[in-house]
């Protein structure tokens, strides 16, 4: 009986860490395309100016 219950323990220990991997994972690809996102942003100024012909009108970044 205590066999059973360290096995399901075990299983649930496994599934817990499997998606708390997950979670950080797609935490973590949410974080680099913010900043890569960022840096193409800073890129459409040069100095105060915007440039505003590099992207066509309507399109987002």
């Amino acid at each position: 009986m205590a066999a059973q219950t360290d096995e399901k323990e075990a299983k649930r220990l496994d599934e817990l860490t499997r998606e708390a991997d997950i979670l950080l994972e797609d935490k973590d690809s949410k974080r680099d395309l913010k900043e890569k996102r960022g840096v193409l942003k800073q890129t459409l100024y040069v100095g105060s100016k915007k440039l505003k012909h590099v992207i066509p009108k309507g399109k987002h970044i």
